[in-house]
């Protein structure tokens, strides 16, 4: 996560035994300094570059 939070502009944990879904975003020298979880079956808004909504109600 510490390297990631660097360099990749969004990372997703799908987390099966929470039921929960997590977006990393806004990286920074520091890691990263945005965190939203949500529990499956809630929307996830996946900020820009990307710029969509993760419908977890499949999972």
């Amino acid at each position: 996560m510490d390297v990631y939070g660097q360099l990749v502009p969004v990372y997703l944990i799908v987390d099966m035994q929470a039921s929960e879904i997590t977006c990393f975003s806004d990286p920074s020298p520091h890691g990263y300094q945005f965190r939203k979880t949500v529990p499956f079956g809630t929307a996830l808004p996946v900020p820009d570059p990307f710029g969509f909504d993760v419908d977890s109600s499949g999972f």
